[in-house]
């Protein structure tokens, strides 16, 4: 069957077997989930067996997918999701999604998806050269960072425009917070990918594709896309985002007294200026750097000349800024460069990898740990040298860093432990859910949205899933105005905006009705990460919302959609990733914060004293819950499932129902 938009093929790979095959895309499956994390989320429900517990079993299954638009002339079109059906850091379904230039080349090799699966006798890497797909020895790599990885299976193959993705020493290690890496800086988050490509001994995947992309309707998809780009161009942040990046989010969350400081013990931070973006531009940047096909920019490189700190990379993004920065007690700017590069070559998570310093310090601050514990390192406020030596030992599990090869939770276990405290008390430090430390750094307890939004996260506490910024800036930004102007500002449909701003969902501290705001962004981000995107470009920030992206998915493919399709194609992935996880067994019980949020109100700034009801925030959830069309333990049920076309799933659930 012929198709246009998708390119019609899903690679599977079994390593064990050294069997590659190629699958056709079936059109009703792609129509219903558009590509990226759609294709992963629903390959995984129908392929991965549940009974397999191990991250590290080589059944657990590693999905890759681009997304309908990656590649094409769509602005930003440059995303790639990667999936694991059991991460190493939540031991359920997670993935992460990456910019750069992989994800497109992997559409113009002329595949949808890629599904790996088994374990190969040796250390190997994947080469896929169009129609030619090789598994190839990798053991003259072992040990490699994934700079060197890249450069070295480029002038293996002798084609420097290859594009690869790559694990560092801490994939190889095994060490759950472990993430591959492309284009050197691109890192597809804290889903333990990295470690779940070690264990199937697969050091890299390099691709080549010279096929491109079809679409249904050439003109129409030109000018939808043109559209989007100008909706991005004239967008009020366009400016100081094109040019900073998520780095000037420093500056911004310091304003409304909003930064993580001393793991979230504070939200005002002095100095906090030597770490926020426009410092780091004047004083360490070369030049702007973007994605592929992306008319923002937003990274930057950086060099550190001289010095102990002397580095040069890609970033900073803004959550290593604050992890290694305020978060860590540090004003330090060219620190948190060299850290920045640090993770990025060794393979690591810049989240979970500098939570389990900001943990760790919390802890040695509150005199739960010592230099006993630590074997010597000294682990205060602020301390680079520590910091640093501390990430390398989490990549080569070594020292007091090894403790942190399962992940901060298990490491806070383990030295509850050996000290005979409870684990709780240890516990209690570390701000997560679902087992995956806080990716985002934003303050809960003074956002009931934003809260709600991390702890139903489908993958683990994550602002990218779904965080609705709108009710972060609503207060300073958008309080006041016309509904049309901050609609076509935001890319919301109107009805849907004004309907929120006419039952006042929005105000900071009310808890009723946040569920709308919060399901309308997690819909729209599935379909976002679905068709290969970036989250910036989207309602979430620059505006190209669900009635520009109906234009051009309908022009891509000839198959018409609505904005209401879209969001629809959103709920569908949502409503799987809530089937795997209730399948793994995860319940209400997993959908609540970290015990601090309820039993620590913020201590300073402007929102001093908020904290998270718990009984409030429980009617909530289960509020969300039937919004959603799922029972009081957040099972989807089968009037939902039938509505969103996933009868093959509606049995399983029945089942779970009767079994609750």
């Amino acid at each position: 069957m012929k198709m246009f938009g998708w390119s019609g093929i899903i690679l599977d790979v079994d390593l064990t077997k050294e069997k590659i095959v190629r699958r056709n895309l079936n059109k009703a499956f792609a129509k219903l989930f558009l590509g990226g994390r759609g294709f992963n989320s629903k390959i995984i429900y129908d392929e991965f067996d549940p009974t397999i517990c191990d991250p590290y079993d080589p059944e657990n299954l590693l999905c890759i997918s681009p997304g309908l638009l990656s590649g094409s002339l769509a602005p930003s079109s440059s995303r790639v999701e990667i999936s694991v059906a059991r991460s190493p850091i939540t031991m359920v379904f997670s993935d992460g999604n990456a910019g750069g230039f992989f994800g497109p080349e992997l559409r113009h090799a002329g595949y949808d998806a890629i599904v790996i699966r088994g374990r190969h006798k040796k250390l190997s890497y994947l080469l896929i050269i169009d129609d030619d797909v090789q598994i190839r020895d990798a053991t003259h790599l072992r040990g490699m960072t994934t700079w060197e990885t890249d450069e070295a299976i480029k002038e293996e193959i002798g084609d420097p425009e290859v594009q690869i993705l790559a694990i560092g020493p801490a994939g190889e290690n095994l060490v759950a917070s472990a993430a591959p890496a492309c284009n050197l800086a691109r890192v597809p988050g804290p889903a333990g990918s990295g470690a779940v490509m070690g264990s199937k001994n697969l050091k890299a995947i390099a691709v080549r594709g010279t096929k491109g992309i079809k679409v249904a309707k050439p003109d129409e998809f030109e000018k939808a896309c043109f559209e989007a780009f100008d909706q991005i161009l004239s967008h009020p942040l366009y400016k100081n985002w094109s040019i900073y990046g998520t780095s000037m989010l420093v500056g911004t969350k310091a304003a409304i007294d909003e930064l993580p400081v001393k793991n979230w013990q504070y939200t005002t931070f002095p100095n906090y200026e030597l770490t926020d973006g426009p410092y780091l531009y004047e004083h360490y940047m070369l030049k702007n750097k973007g994605c592929f096909n992306c008319p923002v920019h937003c990274s930057r490189y950086y060099i550190v000349r001289e010095g102990s700190f002397a580095t040069y990379g890609e970033g900073p993004e803004y959550e290593a800024q604050d992890t290694f920065g305020a978060r860590a007690g540090n004003t330090n700017p060219e620190s948190i460069l060299y850290m920045n590069t640090l993770v990025n070559q060794l393979g690591l998570d810049v989240l979970q990898a500098g939570n389990a310093i900001c943990t760790s310090m919390h802890w040695w601050q509150d005199g739960l740990i010592d230099q006993n514990d630590t074997g010597g390192l000294i682990l205060e406020w602020g301390n680079v040298d520590a910091m640093i030596e501390l990430l390398k030992q989490i990549a080569f599990k070594r020292g007091f860093g090894a403790l942190f090869a399962d992940g901060v939770v298990p490491a806070a276990k383990k030295i509850a432990a050996k000290k005979g405290l409870p684990e709780e008390k240890l516990i209690y430090y570390i701000i997560q859910g679902k087992g995956m430390t806080q990716v985002g750094s934003e303050e809960l307890r003074g956002h009931i949205g934003v809260a709600l939004s991390f702890a139903t996260s489908t993958r683990g506490f994550d602002h990218l899933r779904g965080m609705p910024t709108i009710e972060i800036y609503y207060e300073q930004w958008y309080k006041g105005k016309e509904p049309e102007k901050v609609a076509n500002e935001l890319g919301i449909p109107l009805e849907t905006l004004t309907d929120w701003f006419n039952h006042d969902l929005l105000r900071k501290g009310r808890y009723e009705g946040k569920e709308y705001v919060v399901k309308y962004y997690q819909d729209h981000c599935a379909v976002g990460d679905a068709l290969g995107i970036c989250r910036f470009i989207t309602s979430w920030r620059l505006g190209v919302g669900p009635i520009l992206m109906a234009k051009m998915v309908s022009a891509a493919t000839g198959i018409d959609y609505t904005w209401q399709d879209i969001q629809k194609v959103g709920e569908r992935i949502w409503t799987v990733e809530y089937a795997i996880q209730r399948r793994y067994g995860l319940r209400r019980k997993d959908d609540f914060l970290p015990e601090r949020c309820y039993k620590e109100p913020i201590p300073d700034g402007m929102d001093k004293g908020a904290f998270i009801d718990k009984e409030k925030y429980e009617k909530l959830l289960i509020a969300y819950y039937k919004l959603r069309g799922y029972d009081e333990e957040g099972i989807p049920t089968k009037e939902k499932l039938l509505e969103l076309g996933l009868e093959d799933i509606a049995q399983d659930m029945e089942n779970l129902h009767r079994t609750n």
